[in-house]
């Protein structure tokens, strides 16, 4: 279960980097910027992860 969380979290992490921080440039403490980005990964991930797997397919 917890190997399931860590994959999930990668993956919102990494998916939130695609779509609501795609282009922008941020500018805060190291920890916040990841804190943020995380936060959003796991909290909207089942909605990020799937639209960034579909621009990262459509968008190349």
């Amino acid at each position: 279960m917890i190997i399931i969380i860590f994959i999930y979290g990668a993956l919102g992490y990494w998916a939130c980097g695609k779509t609501i921080y795609a282009n922008k440039i941020r500018i805060g403490k190291a920890t916040d910027l990841f804190l943020t980005r995380l936060i959003f990964g796991l909290l909207f991930g089942f909605v990020l992860i799937p639209v960034a797997v579909l621009k990262m397919i459509l968008f190349r």
